[in-house]
């Protein structure tokens, strides 16, 4: 395995335990100053099959822009840039640990 491969884990947990928090602090957001929104999307409690993909699709179009909100706005930004960089992170983790196994 490379040298990167376990500080890239850590920083991928600690990422998935920010977004977690960024989750919970857009829908208490939504909660209060977009109801409908909130309804719409689904409630955040527990994996519900509903409200992660509601989520994803929110985040990865043009509703946040749609509701005129700075702050949720801001947030959105934020955690598409997040999204990306896991995504990203997660691929090279898999790369790095794949191209390590041979290695004695």
């Amino acid at each position: 395995m490379s040298q990167f491969t376990l500080p890239l884990f850590f920083t991928l947990f600690a990422l998935a335990i920010v977004w977690l928090v960024l989750v919970n602090v857009l829908f208490v957001r939504l909660a209060k100053n977009h109801p409908s929104m909130y309804s719409e999307i689904g409630s955040p409690r527990g994996f519900e099959r509903k409200a992660t993909p509601s989520l994803f699709r929110f985040l990865l179009s043009r509703r946040p822009e749609s509701l005129g909100d700075a702050s949720i706005l801001r947030q959105a930004n934020v955690m598409r840039v997040m999204f990306s960089a896991h995504v990203i992170g997660g691929v090279l983790l898999v790369y790095l640990i794949a191209s390590g196994q041979y290695v004695a």
